[in-house]
């Protein structure tokens, strides 16, 4: 609901530079053709099983974030981190109640992160707490109010409480705070859309209750994508896979190590790469950033 967090601070490592600046172009499919092989090799690396849950997200499939998150937790269970990715994957599948609870975790450990507390009220939200959400928010902008990401999700708590005016003042701040949040413009846009046929004290209750019911999301609203999405990263896998044998096999000709029908040259090239146009045309559709 606001602009996507920042992941862990910058790793100076190449695979994770890489992938971060995939992430933020928006590539997140390519991100998990990137990190699939290597968290294969390193299934300790905790910053990569990150990236891989944000990516799986992005991408509309939280099964898959799921695990990248659970990957994550099981090498560092003490890292708020993996706690925060677990709360996300759980929102966008729609098991609040464990959203909410492992956000809140996260919350208590580590206490002054607002990331994490953002987290904690955009959970709420998805399962239409709006009252725990605003409750929680305010504390929290109190708190730390330097942050752009929690003034707007306050904004979003206050307006589907049915107070528009506190609601644009927070996203106002946000805006002082970041000029270019997307988040922000967004939002007001959005409460400019609510507000059009708001015209009393009924209607404008009326309004904030589609707002509301805006933010939630419900149990498997997002689950239409990953059959497809697991399907197009088994071709992914595959064509890893048959790549690296093509290569492979090249490698133990040029050494003189093995003689190499040049059929089995055309093979493994030709099946590689119908894995890889397969995979291509399978990728779901990112989803909307507000959805």
């Amino acid at each position: 609901m606001t602009q996507q967090p920042l992941l862990d601070p910058p790793a100076d490592r190449p695979i994770l530079d890489e992938a971060d600046a995939l992430l933020a172009r928006g590539r997140a499919g390519d991100v998990v053709d990137l990190l699939a092989p290597h968290v294969g090799r390193e299934p300790g690396d905790v910053d990569a099983w990150h990236r891989m849950a944000r990516a799986r997200l992005d991408l509309g499939d939280a099964p898959g974030a799921m695990r990248a998150a659970w990957a994550a937790w099981q090498q560092d269970p003490d890292g708020p981190e993996s706690l925060f990715w677990i709360s996300r994957s759980c929102s966008a599948s729609g098991d609040h109640a464990e959203a909410i609870q492992t956000a809140a975790t996260a919350c208590r450990q580590d206490p002054g992160n607002p990331r994490l507390h953002n987290r904690l009220g955009e959970a709420q939200l998805a399962d239409g707490r709006i009252g725990d959400a605003v409750a929680g928010l305010q504390v929290a902008v109190e708190l730390a109010g330097y942050d752009a990401d929690l003034q707007v999700t306050y904004g979003l708590a206050l307006f589907a409480a049915g107070r528009p005016l506190s609601a644009r003042e927070a996203v106002a701040r946000a805006l002082t705070l970041a000029p270019g949040h997307e988040g922000a413009r967004s939002a007001l846009a959005r409460f400019e859309d609510a507000m059009r046929q708001v015209v009393d004290a009924v209607s404008l209750e009326q309004a904030a209750d589609r707002f509301a019911e805006s933010l939630r999301v419900r149990p498997g609203a997002r689950r239409r994508t990953a059959g497809r999405d697991a399907f197009a990263y088994a071709m992914r896998v595959s064509f890893v896979w048959f790549f690296t044998a093509f290569l492979g096999v090249g490698a133990l000709d040029l050494l003189g190590l093995v003689a190499v029908p040049e059929g089995l040259y055309l093979t493994l090239l030709c099946t590689a790469g119908l894995f890889a146009i397969v995979a291509r045309l399978a990728r779901p559709a990112l989803p909307h950033p507000l959805s």
